[in-house]
């Protein structure tokens, strides 16, 4: 298996949520996890959803403007943005 083959953390999928380690404190969360922080302290978190057999997601978590909750980003990606392989 050639590197960019290789699953990282970041792209290995578990649990329920099919979500990769988070990328920003690399610690493998749960959305359940992360969704029950208090936004108010201003977080902001990374990670990897697989939708579905073709469809995977980078999705960004972050504190909303006026720190009371938060909003969410997310963008189709077809590689991982940290070890490269094609997902």
């Amino acid at each position: 298996m050639t590197r960019s083959q290789a699953k990282c953390p970041y792209c290995d999928f578990q649990g329920e949520d099919q979500i990769g380690m988070e990328i920003n404190s690399e610690k493998r969360l749960s959305e359940d996890q992360m969704m029950s922080v208090d936004w108010e302290d201003g977080y902001w978190f990374n990670y990897l959803r697989r939708r579905n057999r073709d469809q995977v997601t980078l999705v960004s978590l972050h504190t909303d403007n006026e720190f009371y909750s938060f909003d969410s980003d997310e963008v189709e990606i077809e590689y991982c943005p940290k070890c490269g392989r094609k997902l």
